[in-house]
Order: C-alpha cells, then sequence, then structure tokens
C-alpha cells in the first residue's frame, strides 16, 4: 500500500504555530502542490514543503507574523525539489530553525498571482493537510473500473477497503480545528495550464534545466486521473477555462498508459 511518513519530527499538532497564524488573520489555509495533490488522488510525495496559497494583500503579514514567532527563517527555495524550475525562485520559503530537511520543515507561500489561483475560487474542505494514502477527496471524478481498468480512489471506496487516510500525527491539536482546503480539480488544472503557458512564454525569464514544474504535475494529473479517457474528459473538460482546453487535450493525447500487468498474465 502506497504510504507516505510524515518524519519523525512529527507530532499531534505540528502545524498548530502556522496555522495559527492564519487563524487569527481570518485566512484560509489552501494547500497546493503535491499536498493538495495527494488530495486529489495522485501518487505524488512530498519531501521538505508545505506549499500554501496566500492572498495577495496578506503576504507580507504572514511572512512577518512567521519570522516573529522566532521559529523560521526565511531562505532560498530548493530548486532541487521544484526540477530546478527558477519560477520557484519567487516564491517566499520560512524554514524551522530546528528541523531542517524533515518533511514539514518549510513551507513555501505562493501568491495568488504567481500560482495564478484566487484563494477564494471554489475549494474543497480536507481533514487535515497530509493524506496518509493518496485519495480522491472530490469524489465526482471518481474512477470506475470499468473504464479505468484499476479500483476506485475515492475516500469512500479507500475507507471501505480499509485503507487509512488521516496520518497518525494531525497537523492540528484538538484546540486548533481550523478548516483546511484544496482547490477543486478543474481549478488546479486552470492554474497550472496558465502557469504553464507564463514558462512558455517568458522562457527566457525562467530557465530550467529539466524543464518546468507544471507539465510534471499536469502528466501526473491525466496518469491518476486518466483523463485522457473519454468518460473523465466529460466531467473534467467543461469545467476548464475556454483558454486551457486546447493545451490540456494536447497533453492528454501525448499519454502513454502502459499496460496493466496482472499477475495472471505472467
Amino acid at each position: 500500500m502506497e504510504q507516505v511518513s510524515a518524519g519523525s519530527d512529527m507530532y499531534d499538532g505540528y502545524l498548530d504555530i502556522i496555522i495559527s497564524i492564519f487563524k487569527a488573520r481570518q485566512h484560509r489555509v489552501v494547500l497546493v502542490e503535491e499536498c493538495a495533490q495527494r488530495w486529489m488522488g495522485l501518487r505524488v510525495f512530498p519531501r521538505e514543503d508545505f506549499d500554501l496559497l496566500i492572498g495577495e494583500a496578506e503576504m507580507e503579514s504572514i511572512k512577518a507574523d512567521l519570522l516573529a514567532t522566532g521559529q523560521f527563517e526565511l531562505v532560498e527555495q530548493n530548486l532541487n525539489l521544484r526540477f530546478s524550475d527558477t519560477y520557484a525562485e519567487q516564491v517566499p520559503r520560512m524554514r524551522l530553525r530546528t528541523s531542517e530537511g524533515a518533511f514539514g520543515s518549510s513551507v513555501s507561500l505562493w501568491s495568488e498571482s504567481v500560482y495564478m489561483l484566487s484563494v477564494d475560487g471554489e475549494k474543497i474542505e480536507v481533514p487535515d493537510t497530509f493524506a496518509l494514502n493518496s485519495v480522491l477527496i472530490e469524489e465526482r471524478f471518481e474512477l470506475d473500473p470499468s473504464w479505468a481498468k484499476v479500483d476506485p480512489i475515492s475516500r469512500t471506496a479507500m475507507e471501505a477497503r480499509g485503507v487509512r487516510i488521516l496520518p497518525h500525527n494531525p497537523a492540528q491539536s484538538p484546540s486548533m480545528k481550523y478548516p483546511v482546503y484544496i482547490p477543486t480539480i478543474p481549478r488546479m488544472l486552470n492554474a497550472l495550464l496558465d502557469q504553464l503557458q507564463c514558462r512558455i512564454t517568458y522562457a527566457k525569464k525562467f530557465p530550467g534545466r529539466l524543464g518546468n514544474q507544471p507539465i510534471y504535475h499536469l502528466k501526473n494529473s491525466v496518469r491518476y486521473l486518466h483523463l485522457e479517457k473519454p468518460q473523465q474528459q466529460t466531467r473534467v473538460f467543461p469545467e476548464l477555462a475556454e483558454r486551457n482546453r486546447e493545451d490540456m487535450k494536447a497533453i492528454c493525447v501525448k499519454f502513454k498508459r502502459k499496460p496493466l500487468i496482472k499477475l495472471a498474465d505472467l
């Protein structure tokens, strides 16, 4: 069973200090990047950073609040964790002084303009910042074995199979209880497609040794959500911005799914 350890430094309420700042400012906690994508059914693996979406007007205040705790320092982005994508250099990164290199030791603050996504748009509440096993929380995009040829990946289906979804150490202590959200899948795809186009349009500004990060996320979305299948496209594509549909279709067309090999076939 796919499962990610949150590391030995994790304890109940390990994100309370961050969540409390958002709560005091009444700013929504919206996950992006891998932590959000695990709740979208993508089997991706965050390493050091929690990636959060920040309203433009609140960015400097939240940075100042984190630094004022004395527990965080402002550091450069680790591009080794970003596919050498220099676009991420404009994203403030705050690192815990006492836990360098462990999962959850850093938080990256993506502004709405940089991530090309609004904090106030449609979103889905999730039960924690981290899913122990990747799961599809937005069940309207559930995979059907009749056309996906895989087991369903929704929370309902996985918990019915006895798969643990919640982490052993919750990010918030019981006294905190502040909602955590992810964007809807179509909104996340729109943001990634807009970022992809930005990197293409301004390629000289964002040179990347291994290419750009959005295309990696988009290909993973196709892979794990079976977006190349017409059954899934009829659900997802109408909710994409018209400017992005052809680009998403082109990514799906190029995707080649490897045949599923069963033990009985060996």
